[in-house]
């Protein structure tokens, strides 16, 4: 491929603009494939240059937003590139979302951190009043200060690049010699890609299933069998009728947990008008609707003081299976993070604006996409001396960098596992492994692109029958309280990255970066794994859940184009 270098002619270079072959707005539901098709007219490109600009919008209740670990990257689970015809694959990245999730972090300073937050919608500030993709909430938080409406989304503007070996590759590349690109992106489904800010007073979808008890306190009383007035007794006799139920502060909570308005970065108000809101015992039983949230304020002594619509019919009180039940101070009071995600659909509730709010789902939209890439123009004689070489029977070969992923279930919770890994890579430059969570994965209330440290003691490569390292390395400070770290596993993993090609600028907060990994070699060399087997061992000891493991390889991988067509080597 042709590479310009300071004695080389002048080369001409035009940036310009391609449509993917759909021009429509792109969610994670109904549209979540985009396809591209390079064509070889343009020539050559320069992959340093090729980025995504789009514009992009949330959507629902809360504040979601993409994971912080990768910013817009997470919401890309597939890339896959194949020659013009459509024939030949010459790169597929699978997960792309959580390898990105992961050397992301090691990789950014200060500056580089806040040029994501700016072009690549890292967003890893929580505070709701400067919000990149929110606008300011309405004010609740004082006096006779009433919230009826929902914080606005924001439109932004991406400009991202593509990590990948032949669209972000360092040598230009003959798009001529393929006949054209075609490219397909797979958004990911949004409870993996989108994570919520606040989990405080949120369960995933029942109480009494729900592990984090992530509940509230109320501060007041709803009852529905006693009381001589109607209101007394939380029974609705009109569609539009409202109640209100007042919510403790932490202090002032037996588990600690509440709504505090002065508490930062967000006014601990984890809520949003048309959540529907629920209650049970102090023993979360008893689980039944409130109603559809439809303002916020604060009592006499300044504490939340949410307004809220019953979803039930007119007549009838608050109750379980049709019987009225009396729900005494210190209930429980929660929101169903499925209820966000899923959307409601309501019949007693009123005005039309609530029905219509708690219907709503969290999404997002993709709007305007476009592939900015540099086209180059290489010298004539150049441009002869390769076609020729793609004419010929020993053709034209073309180098690049990329990942290769192989998953692994880990259902053995404790002791000491192992994972045959099946990497037939022959140009190998490292590996990186990460231990997932299965409880945490498509979960939005959770980090789907941690990796655990969840109880590891200790790991190690095995290749054919040589340990490498000669020795485990130790990974017990992970599971102390608070997480340390181990120097011998940050220069294992410092070397991995590096040998991949990136550089570490960040060995900050280790532990809740938690990824193993390896380099196969030294000085930009490879290894070939073809020979023999490759695994890894991990112990175990005190950990609490199933994981999966996902190990990516990086390797060299050679494409040749000849008389003969495109092969991959």
């Amino acid at each position: 491929m042709f590479k310009a270098n300071e004695n080389s002619m002048f080369v001409p270079t035009k940036t310009i603009s391609i449509k993917p072959e759909a021009q429509i707005d792109y969610n994670p539901s109904n549209q979540n494939n985009i396809r591209w098709l390079i064509p070889q007219h343009i020539g050559f490109f320069d992959p340093r240059q090729t980025q995504l600009k789009y514009k992009l919008t949330m959507s629902g209740r809360g504040y979601a937003k993409p994971d912080s670990r990768a910013g817009c990257h997470s919401l890309l689970r597939d890339l896959r590139i194949m020659d013009g015809t459509g024939t030949t694959e010459l790169e597929s990245i699978q997960d792309y979302n959580v390898l990105t999730a992961q050397w992301w972090g090691y990789t950014q300073n200060e500056s580089i951190a806040h040029k994501r937050d700016l072009f690549e919608a890292r967003s890893a500030n929580q505070n709701v009043d400067n919000q990149l993709l929110y606008g300011t909430p309405p004010v609740w938080t004082g006096g006779a200060a009433v919230a009826t409406t929902s914080r606005t989304a924001k439109t932004i503007e991406v400009t991202q690049p593509i990590y990948s070996g032949i669209l972000g590759g360092d040598r230009v590349f003959p798009v001529v010699a393929t006949q054209g690109l075609r490219v397909q992106m797979v958004l990911d489904n949004l409870n993996r890609s989108l994570q919520n800010p606040s989990t405080e007073g949120i369960v995933d979808a029942s109480i009494t299933t729900d592990t984090s008890f992530n509940d509230f306190e109320t501060k007041t009383p709803v009852l529905g069998a006693t009381g001589g007035t109607a209101n007394a007794r939380n029974e609705k006799t009109a569609p539009a009728d409202t109640f209100t139920v007042a919510i403790k502060k932490p202090s002032d909570s037996a588990n600690g947990r509440g709504v505090n308005n002065n508490a930062l970065p967000f006014n601990n108000n984890p809520y949003d008008i048309g959540d529907m809101l629920y209650i049970a015992k102090a023993d979360r039983s008893n689980e039944t609707e409130l109603g559809v949230i439809t303002a916020f304020g604060v009592d006499g002594d300044n504490d939340l003081n949410i307004t809220y619509n019953p979803n039930r019919a007119d007549g009838i009180a608050i109750g379980v299976g049709g019987t009225p039940t009396d729900y005494v101070a210190a209930s429980r009071i929660y929101i169903k993070q499925n209820d966000r995600v899923n959307g409601l659909i309501t019949t007693n509730t009123s005005p039309a604006a609530v029905t219509a709010s708690v219907a709503t789902k969290i999404s997002y939209s993709i709007q305007d996409i476009e592939m900015l890439m540099l086209q180059v123009q290489p010298p004539p004689q150049y441009i002869q001396g390769m076609m020729k070489q793609v004419s010929s029977d020993k053709g034209l070969s073309m180098d690049f960098r990329t990942w290769t992923l192989y998953r692994f279930n880990l259902s053995t919770t404790n002791g000491l596992t192992n994972q045959l890994i099946p990497a037939v890579q022959t140009r190998a430059y490292s590996i990186l492994s990460i231990p997932l969570g299965i409880t945490e994965q498509n979960n939005i209330n959770k980090d789907s692109f941690k990796g655990l440290t969840d109880g590891c003691q200790n790991y190690q490569y095995v290749y054919g029958g040589s340990l490498i390292p000669d020795r485990p390395i130790n990974l017990v400070r992970y599971t102390q309280t608070p997480e340390r770290t181990d120097a011998l596993h940050i220069v294992e993993l410092e070397k991995s990255l590096v040998n991949a090609g990136y550089g570490v600028r960040n060995l900050l907060r280790v532990p809740n970066r938690f990824l193993l990994g390896r380099a196969f070699s030294k000085y930009g060399q490879v290894m070939n794994l073809a020979p023999q087997d490759l695994s890894l061992r991990v112990e175990y000891e005190g950990a609490s859940q199933e994981k999966l493991y996902e190990h990516f390889v990086q390797s060299l991988r050679r494409v040749n184009i000849s008389s003969k067509g495109v092969m991959v080597m």
